[in-house]
């Protein structure tokens, strides 16, 4: 017979409001209310169901457990990941293109895995310019005050590219290409993103196109310009293990900037 699975040694524990109906030993995450976590649809889990029970429900739920299950499905001391089935925890990884990658435990034995669901955490990169530029210097840059990369006016061009985190979850926190100002003014830029899946279309997904934005700063020489880019990064682009390139594609600036990075902050579990 197929035994119930047991919540032992719980800590960390909460009540919460469910909006599915759950059972001991499911992952919870949030979806418009606590529901079974779901590695496909990015529902990160966030807390083990100690009990059973249906929407409108309140139930304990624990963020560190032991689960025991007498059917002794698990391989002793093997990593368990969240689930591409709702609820569950596996010990494969999960190999849908844009399934979330979250580690939640590793098995004790055949029959106890220990479960330890971590919150999630910023993570925060500096892309620099691709090699790849339409510049009067492709691919080398100059240097202005110590400060090197691709400088450009408004006939020239500039690549980011990149992969976004396999445990990315939310929504993107920051996107901003930051800038060296030269005597620059009057900017009129362009943003095009492409992104894609391995094994997937190379155009998969364009984001959202930003045109004729600027930098957020006051026009000045010899500081530091950033252009807010997080538009284009939209909820169906954002999405775990996401290759991308960023086009930066000035019509008109007066003056010149150099390009420095491509600066990226979100969670990821």
């Amino acid at each position: 017979m197929a035994y119930p699975v047991i919540v032992e040694d719980a800590e960390r524990v909460a009540t919460i409001t469910l909006a599915a109906t759950v059972n001991p030993g499911d992952v919870l995450g949030y979806n418009s209310g606590w529901v079974k976590a779901d590695a496909n649809g990015i529902y990160y889990a966030q807390w083990v169901a100690m009990a059973h029970g249906e929407s409108g429900q309140r139930i304990k739920a624990c963020k560190k457990c032991v689960c025991y299950d007498e059917d002794a499905p698990y391989t002793a001391d093997t990593v368990v990941y969240l689930s591409e089935t709702a609820g569950a925890f596996t010990e494969t990884r999960p190999t849908t293109a844009g399934s979330l990658m979250q580690v939640l435990g590793k098995t004790i034995d055949t029959k106890r895995t220990y479960i330890e669901i971590k919150n999630a955490e910023e993570w925060d990169v500096m892309i620099t310019p691709d090699t790849y530029d339409t510049t009067g210097e492709p691919g080398l840059g100059v240097a202005d005050a110590g400060w090197v990369g691709p400088q450009i006016d408004g006939a020239e061009t500039v690549y980011f590219k990149g992969r976004l985190p396999e445990g990315l979850v939310g929504s993107v926190v920051i996107a901003k290409v930051v800038l060296n100002s030269i005597g620059a003014s009057a900017a009129d830029l362009d943003f095009d993103l492409v992104g894609g899946f391995d094994g997937a279309s190379n155009v998969q997904d364009t984001g959202t196109g930003i045109d004729t934005t600027d930098w957020a700063e006051t026009d000045a020489d010899n500081i530091l310009l950033t252009v807010d880019v997080s538009a284009a990064f939209d909820a169906g682009f954002w999405l775990p293990g996401r290759n991308f390139t960023l086009l930066m594609d000035p019509d008109g600036v007066t003056g010149d900037v150099t390009v420095l990075g491509l600066h990226l902050v979100g969670l990821k579990v």
